[in-house]
């Protein structure tokens, strides 16, 4: 029986390869939806905001497999919040739904249950992985390709095929 932990789990590394380990693999590794099936997503909610103080938060998202992998980042850069401090700030944020491309005064937020500087390096790493959804993957191949580089050692594959008739 299968369980989902969350990100902050002590030996989520182990217990994620002994999960995976159990499960069918297909030619280049398991599916990345098989990692998003037994590790929570920390990540509640986006916004963008402008002119927002980035002191004390973390690059996630992009920003971070920007840092780790071949993947280039948008001059937006990503950051994530746990939804206390968020609260404690969202009054006097300058939400924007529209902005021009190369605008670096507009971040784009990741609330998350928790603040994610608490977590590893290991335990960041795998957050961010199963932070991105479904249809992110299958709306960018570079990112699947990214998250193939992140997770190389699981070895899980964000490089897998849909069949859609459209």
């Amino acid at each position: 029986m299968h369980r989902v932990m969350a990100v902050t789990d002590e030996h989520l590394l182990e217990k994620i390869k002994a999960l995976l380990a159990e499960s069918i693999r297909i030619k280049f590794g398991y599916p990345i939806f098989l990692l998003r099936s037994v590790v929570s997503s920390p990540r509640l909610k986006d916004v963008y905001v402008k002119d927002f103080s980035v002191d004390g938060l973390i690059e996630v998202g992009d920003s971070y497999l920007d840092k780790f992998t071949m993947l280039a980042d948008q001059p937006q850069k990503t950051y994530g919040i746990s939804i206390a401090q968020w609260e404690a700030v969202e009054n006097g944020a300058t939400f924007v739904d529209e902005f021009h491309f190369r605008d670096t005064s507009v971040i784009k937020l990741q609330v998350w249950p928790f603040d994610p500087s608490i977590l590893t390096a290991e335990q960041l790493r795998i957050a961010v992985a199963v932070s991105f959804t479904e249809f992110e993957i299958f709306d960018e191949p570079r990112l699947s390709l990214a998250l193939d580089e992140l997770l190389e050692d699981i070895p899980v594959t964000a490089d897998y095929q849909y069949k859609l008739d459209r």
